[in-house]
């Protein structure tokens, strides 16, 4: 790493930057740093957590739960229900009720999101293929939609990243048949790294300590002025150590043109920047979405 460093040093592409080299140095060293010591506060014990499941992810998800469960221990009720008592229950009362749904996003769609129950959820499986006619075959894939006044959200929000996670649930769906999807890296409480701009560092942490609080995550903000971000981004950019690079930018109107190690967030806006080489791509577009939703 200290070769791709001196290498860009001898060849600056920042004509006009007034950081120094060493400065640049620094700030890349700090990102290193910060990466590198995430913190490992485990989330507190909840129990009983209130579960409503489509009856056709039964044996997955009976394998998923008793595999989280030796992680982390905690119980669960589960009430698996097939199409027509889901609907049902999503109509009436009682599926409001429930800590967690486990379904198909086109069910939650009609019954539930439109009342702001439930948030839009961890997507973690698509169908599996049947004999059913393909315009009778939902292209939603399966999530795991969180109530949003529960008091078990962390719990819930873990669980919907253990769904999602390669390593972990997508083995059990795979082993069913479903199709998974492409969730972040396992861990039960994940660091995500937000660079921002120095006038919104406040309100960004500030932000960033609902989503934690909500999600059981840690957040580490740092605000930087455009400048000297594009400069350090750069930097580490270019070296073999791009797993350093902040996880997530919000607020900075473009980076270097030959910057090519951030995507949108969103389809609709690119003041939402995640890096390529992040593990934690879906928690941080989460954040990115809450964070619009407060500002």
């Amino acid at each position: 790493m200290n070769q791709d460093f001196n290498k860009i040093f001898k060849t600056p592409k920042y004509t006009g930057v007034t950081l120094s080299l060493l400065s640049m140095f620094v700030l890349a060293a700090m990102f290193v740093v910060w990466q590198k010591f995430p913190k490992q506060d485990p989330l507190e014990s909840e129990q009983n957590i209130s579960i409503l499941c489509d009856f056709k992810l039964k044996i997955p998800v009976e394998k998923i739960l008793a595999s989280f469960k030796k992680e982390y221990p905690c119980s669960f009720m589960v009430n698996f229900l097939d199409a027509k008592e889901l609907t049902s229950a999503l109509q009436s009362k009682s599926g409001s009720n429930a800590d967690l749904l486990i379904a198909n996003k086109t069910i939650l769609l009609k019954y539930t999101f439109a009342d702001s129950n439930y948030g839009e959820g961890i997507p973690f499986a698509f169908e599996k293929l049947s004999n059913s006619l393909p315009e009778q075959q939902s292209n939603e894939p399966f999530v795991c939609s969180i109530k949003n006044d529960t008091p078990h959200s962390r719990l819930a929000f873990a669980l919907g990243r253990y769904f999602a996670a390669p390593s972990r649930g997508q083995f059990f769906l795979a082993e069913a048949g479903f199709t998974g999807v492409n969730g972040d890296i396992w861990k039960l409480r994940p660091t995500v790294s937000i660079l921002v701009p120095k006038t919104y560092e406040k309100r960004s942490k500030d932000i960033a300590k609902k989503f934690s609080k909500l999600e059981g995550v840690n957040l580490d903000v740092t605000g930087k002025d455009e400048l000297e971000a594009n400069a350090t981004i750069h930097l580490i950019a270019q070296s073999n150590a791009k797993e350093y690079l902040p996880d997530l930018l919000i607020g900075f109107k473009e980076l270097s043109p030959d910057n090519k190690s951030y995507f949108p967030a969103t389809e609709n806006s690119r003041q939402g920047l995640v890096s390529f080489s992040t593990r934690y791509k879906r928690t941080a577009i989460r954040f990115f979405n809450f964070y619009n939703r407060e500002i």
